[in-house]
This record gives structure tokens, sequence and C-alpha cells, in this order.
């Protein structure tokens, strides 16, 4: 494994450091939407304590989570909702289409460093 202060621990530390900083670059992958097991070590692994003190082990969720598998289903249901099927076209211009790149992307916020 990596260096504990590496590894995914919290999700409100990631959110913070991903919006925050144009360094740290985040994939939403399909796991948040459907397997619950990626936030919790069930397997009981030694993955380290951070230099905060904290041991790093099951992710920490958001406060309005109970669990990890209320957390992917808030997540489904969100990915599943009338407003999210209602912009979907919105992403796609961002990811496939004329907001990929250029001016208009930069108006979207759609920019990364190169260097990523």
């Amino acid at each position: 494994f990596d260096h504990a202060d590496r590894l995914f621990a919290s999700l409100e530390e990631a959110w913070h450091s991903c919006t925050t900083s144009l360094a740290d670059v985040k994939e939403l992958v399909p796991e948040f939407f459907y397997l619950p097991d990626f936030l919790r070590n069930d397997g009981g692994f030694e993955l380290g304590v951070r230099q905060d003190h904290k041991r790093v082990g099951d992710v920490v969720l958001p406060m309005w989570a109970r669990s990890a598998d209320d957390f992917i289903a808030q997540h489904r249901r969100a990915l599943e909702s009338e407003h999210v099927s209602s912009h979907l076209h919105l992403w796609v211009d961002l990811i496939f289409g004329a907001k990929q790149r250029g001016p208009a992307a930069a108006g979207a916020l759609n920019v990364f460093f190169y260097l990523t």
C-alpha cells in the first residue's frame, strides 16, 4: 500500500483537496454508484497512521450517510434522478463535445493543468 497520507481515507478531505488544489485531480469511478465494499476495510488491512495521527481504515463518510451502503444508495438515487437525466447533455458537452477544448472549455471551467 502507499503511504498512509496518500490513501483515500475521507470523502470530505478528498472533495476539499480536489476542489481547492490544481495539483489534485480525481475521477469519480463507477464504484461510487454500486459498490459500498470499496469504502470499507473489511479485510482489516493495516493501512498505517497519517501525520495527523489518524489511523487509516474505513473511508470516513459524510455525516449525512449512515453507512457505506446508505452512501452508495443515495449516490445511485441522485445519478438516476430526473435532475441528472435532464442535465446529462451538459456533461456530454464537457467530455465529448463543444466544451471539451478551447474557449468554451475555459468558460465552463473544464480545463486541467497540463502536467496532470
